[in-house]
Parts: C-alpha cells; structure tokens; sequence
C-alpha cells in the first residue's frame, strides 16, 4: 500500500531538485534551471523539510545546497556526502562566533561587519531572514560525485563565503556552453 507523501505532508512548493534532471543539460542550461528555481527563505525553513524529498517520496539525504542572498546571488555552495541535510544545514546556523561548524552564519556576520560577538549573531538574523536556500538532491550517488558537483558549482557560482580569501587559484575556469556532466571533474 503506497503512501501519498506529498499528500500527507501538505507540501504545495518544493525548493530541492534532483541532480538527475541537470546530467543531459549544458551549464548555462543547469543556471537558468537554478536561477528559475523555487527556493525557500531560511526564516520559513523546518527542520522537517530536510527530512524528505516531497518530488520522490524518499528520504532527502545527499546531495547540494546552496544558499543565496535577498539579491539571489549565490553567497555559499555547500555539499552533503557523509551527513544527511538536516544535520549539515542546520550546523550553519550555531548562535556562537565559538561554534566550530557554523560557515555560513558566521562568515556571513563576518561579510556584513556586524562585529564578532555573540550580539552580531542576534543582529543578522534579520537581515539573512531573506536569504534563501536551494537544495540539489543526489541522494544515492557517490561522495565522488557529490565533491565534483559541488566544485562545478564553486566554479560557475564564484560564491564568496565559500571564498573569503579570494577565489582558488587552482580552479579553472568552467565553459557555460558544455554539458554538466563532462565539466563534473
């Protein structure tokens, strides 16, 4: 007896996408599909949404995330290949410039000059509330995979809370116009 996930959980909008649906697609197509892309605001965000993937009905455990601004720009790509979302995503969100994994909230407090105590923390909640977050689902493909695919993103997206000291040398330079898959390395 199957179970109508979405049904039963009232999802009515998904911000997670599967991979599978970039593989046959150029880069330039894979930006247009990214940019067009429902995301959620990290203000809405439950923990519960990174439990499932509403579009399969399977559990959302793998893959990438990336977070973007108010702006839409991408600010951060991030990868879950060992641990699942709910645990990698909410570890950006530790209310202490002390809390070892906290990448994105604290380089963001950082990028915004809000200072480096834990009042700075307090004060960029609202100011990222518009921030939004979308998820790129690879559940079931391997850490190698999951590694390439957040590099390509690294490469097309720039972002700069990845980067705060400049962007790798040793990146090269990604050709919009060729296929995801052959620029995964």
């Amino acid at each position: 007896m199957g179970v109508d996930v979405k049904a039963n959980l009232g999802f009515c909008m998904s911000f997670k996408m599967l991979v599978d649906r970039f593989l046959e697609l150029r880069i330039s197509e894979v930006i247009l599909e990214i940019e067009r892309a429902q995301k959620i605001h990290i203000s809405e965000l439950k923990l519960f949404d990174l439990l499932i993937n509403e579009n399969t009905g399977k559990a959302l455990r793998h893959g990438v995330y990336i977070f973007f601004n108010d702006r839409e720009e991408c600010l951060y790509v991030g990868k879950c290949s060992s641990s699942h979302f709910a645990h990698r995503i909410g570890g950006h969100f530790g209310m202490s410039p002390k809390y070892g994994m906290n990448d994105f909230l604290k380089r963001t407090v950082g990028l915004l000059k809000l200072g480096s105590d834990y009042s700075s923390y307090v004060n960029a909640l609202p100011i990222i509330s518009d921030y939004k977050l979308l998820i790129i689902d690879a559940s079931g493909r391997s850490r190698e995979f999951i590694s390439s695919l957040e590099k390509l993103f690294h490469k097309v997206y720039k972002p700069i809370l990845n980067f705060p000291k400049g962007y790798p040398k040793t990146y090269k330079s990604v050709d919009v116009e060729s296929q995801f898959l052959s620029a995964m390395d």
